[in-house]
């Protein structure tokens, strides 16, 4: 590890740098800021030098956001360490390297010391009652009986401890970071409390995601505003690629809402060889997208989602009129291209159970056939604007 002597010589070339560089503005605000992140780096260097690494991180933490140079994140990370968070430091240690123009040199050290907290070797402890049981490791037999320790490699394993009669006992573990492990088989029959939980578990489901959400939706004909509405939406994805918090997902999406709308044309809202009009100014919108999905766990249990996809429009009348359509009692609107965009938010009740949020969602189509043009234009595009909530779970 560097000295604290060295990280504040760094500290204070970078700030002398950091003022010629015009692509990347201080996030201080001048410099009274820059003077008072001096100061929180030299007392983060105290604290750390002193052993007080929470007061560190505070200290090291304002002075990155009064200005401070990008090292003040892999001094975090070193803190961090110091706790044995390695998790936190993993996540200082992608922060610090996703700031763009490190030097070479430090980018490829912090490169190499991430790359060792993924590959920290876990131990795991098997435990049996009875004891004397064996142990075997993704397929592979334990030399000893339980109970035993041995060191595992980062990644998922399955564990089977098998008794000298009876059904083996089964379990699998994600190794992450050298945190220790512990397998207990109970054979006896006799009631125990379970384990507590494992406060570095993720709480991560399957790769196969199925959302339903209840939807406001707010549509646009044009430059015909209509009404807000509700609406319903359903989809289903599956994961194809997880790198980290990251991960890609593609599926499908179906969306049906209810629009409405007012009649100001001041034209007569009836129709040749029609009789009376029955409800004009509804209609429903059917949606189909084929979509792709981008993620980021933003915390243990909350992920965000951007979603964009293409799909079809449909509309589903009777009889139609007021502002948006031509009157008419055979409507024929068809079938349009239409492009998706949205945002999602999952907060994870359970392993399995999701609660989600869509926040935003945009979709946009080109007009149906039989939209008026005068005197109020609804041939322009088609626009709906919803928010949803709902639920979902991970297969």
């Amino acid at each position: 590890m560097r000295s604290n002597v060295l990280a504040t010589l760094l500290f204070a070339v970078a700030l002398a740098a950091g003022s010629a560089q015009a692509q990347a503005p201080p996030r201080g605000g001048g410099g009274q800021d820059l003077s008072r992140a001096r100061a929180l780096d030299r007392e983060g260097a105290k604290a750390y030098g002193e052993g007080r690494y929470a007061d560190a991180i505070r200290a090291f933490e304002e002075a990155y956001r009064l200005g401070g140079p990008a090292f003040e994140l892999w001094n975090i990370a070193k803190c961090y360490l110091r706790l044995d968070q390695p998790e936190q430091a993993a996540a200082s240690l992608e922060r610090y390297l996703s700031i763009p123009d490190l030097p070479k040199a430090d980018r490829a050290e912090a490169t190499r010391q991430l790359e060792a907290l993924e590959k920290r070797p876990s131990k795991l402890t098997v435990t049996s009652s009875p004891s004397g049981a064996q142990v075997s490791v993704d397929g592979e037999s334990v030399e000893g009986r339980t109970p035993l320790s041995i060191s595992v490699s980062p990644g998922p394993h399955t564990v089977t401890v098998s008794p000298e009669s009876g059904a083996p006992f089964t379990r699998e573990i994600d190794a992450r970071y050298g945190r220790a492990v512990v397998v207990d088989a109970a054979f006896d029959g006799g009631a125990r409390p379970p384990p507590p939980p494992n406060p570095y578990d993720r709480v991560e489901g399957g790769a196969v995601g199925i959302r339903g959400a209840l939807t406001v939706t707010l549509p646009r004909h044009g430059s015909v505003g209509g009404r807000a509405g509700p609406g319903l939406y359903v989809l289903g994805t599956y994961r194809v690629k997880a790198a980290g918090r990251a991960s890609l997902a593609a599926g499908g999406l179906l969306s049906l809402s209810g629009d409405s709308w007012r009649d100001r044309t001041g034209l007569p809202n009836e129709a040749p060889d029609c009789g009376p009009l029955r409800d004009p100014h509804r209609g429903t919108a059917l949606s189909v997208f084929g979509i792709g999905t981008a993620s980021f766990d933003v915390a243990e249990r909350v992920r965000v989602t951007g979603i964009g996809g293409l799909g079809l429009a449909g509309y589903f009348v009777e009889d139609v009129g007021g502002d948006v359509f031509v009157p008419s009692c055979a409507p024929s609107p068809g079938v349009r291209p239409a492009l998706l965009l949205g945002a999602q938010i999952d907060y994870a009740l359970t392993k399995s159970v999701r609660l989600t949020a869509f926040p935003l969602t945009w979709q946009v189509q080109s007009a149906f056939d039989g939209t008026r043009g005068a005197p109020r234009d609804a041939s322009g595009a088609w626009m709906r604007i919803g928010m949803g909530l709902g639920a979902g779970v991970d297969l």
